[in-house]
């Protein structure tokens, strides 16, 4: 089928069946042209709703909110939000049963289920009724491809053929394909270069790590796909060196996606990648400091998310584990929606030393310096705190003189504290696709 009548078709859907997806399309589209203040007195409204209905509807918040004597009608006030407590992953998992709201119904409480990288898997509950694609067509948008374009996917996909037939029904005369990164083989990886070249999708978007392990299995079969328009990547950093080969291997421009199996969709880069915009009329981030207080604008601290539109589940000033840092300037792209920098990597991603000192964040851009001496990189702290860096070595020409260069860097930042050596592999672990780039086996105190 032609292009544009796969697009007429995928208008007739977002006015009929899809009506619902289309109208929050459009209203996405929308709220991004609006001026500062607009955006941020609808934000504060979303905010202030969405904390009066838990309060109201959520046995959780009903109580601990109640206990605080916190007023629902003062949670416009910057600083009257700023006060709300914080969640963690213990809370939530301790109080699941009462997070949820008398709205929720096996129909529109959709389950969400964290893979455990933390080594503390979560369950929670999307809102069924929110139609979140959308949010993936507004940031297609923006790199030029269309909600109606044939794509491929890899990530978790393991929902049976039933499904996998129900999917491609839904999105008739869309073709959507999968790799499955949980189940990566050569096998898997024949068949969906195969797909690749009958679907030829403008859009690829996929786990950092899969990703990388299909475009070795490329290289080595001296195998090409069909340049798409855009990459898309997620679920690990994307690094330079890692933009770089991706490219290189797909012959598409890469583009930085930020989600969380509690929340989905959170950020993406636009068209000009200098940094991820925030879709800030479905999630509020902040970022705060170890106390909770609010870090100022390029300040690095802890993520703390909330959910605008979860009515079944609510997630409010949520404590992800990761790190990041928002910006005060807007984008030259002019969009409303506001930029954080990629997320700096999990809290839990700490090198600690025998001394107390805590190295907490920028160790991925150890090699940012010399990108293309390095395809991809992951640190190891041993129980004993000796560090090991394993190096999947990249094209440059003085690929390994820079890459002992930048671990000497490392060694005197730390003063030779610790023993620091370099691993050089072929490949390195993942599990589902993703890849653990900062791994410490030092026993902590909690």
């Amino acid at each position: 089928m032609s292009t544009p009548m796969r697009r007429a078709f995928f208008r007739a859907k977002a006015a009929t069946v899809r009506a619902k997806a289309g109208s929050f399309h459009r209203e996405l589209l929308a709220n991004e042209r609006l001026a500062p203040d607009e955006f941020a007195q609808m934000q504060n409204r979303l905010a202030r709703d969405i904390a009066a209905f838990a309060m109201d509807s959520s046995p959780f918040y009903g109580r601990h909110y109640g206990e605080l004597g916190i007023r629902p009608d003062s949670l416009t006030d910057p600083e009257a939000w700023a006060a709300l407590p914080i969640l963690d992953r213990a809370t939530v998992k301790q109080h699941a049963a009462e997070f949820r709201t008398a709205e929720a119904t096996d129909a529109n409480a959709r389950p969400a289920l964290t893979g455990g990288s933390t080594g503390e898997p979560l369950a929670t509950f999307h809102d069924a009724r929110v139609p979140s694609l959308a949010l993936s067509w507004r940031m297609y948008s923006w790199w030029g491809v269309e909600p109606s374009d044939d794509l491929a996917r890899v990530g978790r996909w393991n929902f049976g053929r039933l499904a996998t037939l129900k999917n491609d029904v839904a999105w008739w005369p869309t073709k959507q394909v999968y790799l499955d990164a949980g189940l990566i083989s050569a096998q898997t990886m024949e068949t969906f270069h195969r797909q690749l070249m009958a679907t030829r999708p403008r859009l690829i978007e996929g786990y950092v790590g899969a990703m990388l392990e299909f475009a070795d299995f490329l290289e080595r079969r001296k195998l090409s796909v069909p340049a798409p328009t855009a990459i898309a990547t997620t679920a690990a950093p994307l690094t330079a060196s890692v933009r770089t080969r991706l490219e290189s291997v797909f012959g598409a421009p890469v583009y930085d996606e930020y989600r969380g199996s509690e929340f989905g969709w959170i950020a993406g880069e636009c068209g000009h990648r200098d940094g991820l915009h925030v879709f800030a009329d479905v999630r509020r981030v902040e970022v705060v400091d170890e106390d909770g207080a609010p870090a100022a604008p390029g300040q690095l601290g802890d993520l703390v998310i909330t959910d605008l539109r979860n009515r079944v589940f609510p997630m409010i000033r949520y404590r992800t584990g990761d790190k990041g840092i928002l910006r005060a300037e807007p984008c030259r792209c002019g969009r409303a929606l506001p930029l954080m920098e990629q997320p700096q990597g999990r809290t839990t991603d700490l090198i600690r030393l025998p001394s107390g000192t805590v190295l907490a964040h920028r160790l991925m851009g150890m090699f940012a310096a010399h990108p293309e001496a390095v395809r991809l990189f992951q640190i190891h702290q041993l129980s004993d705190y000796s560090i090991v860096i394993r190096v999947v070595v990249g094209e440059g020409a003085q690929a390994r003189d820079q890459i002992e260069s930048a671990v000497t860097s490392l060694r005197e930042r730390i003063a030779n504290e610790v023993p620091v050596s370099v691993e050089y592999v072929d490949a390195l672990p993942y599990t589902g696709g993703k890849t653990k780039y900062i791994i410490s086996d030092v026993a902590t105190s909690s």
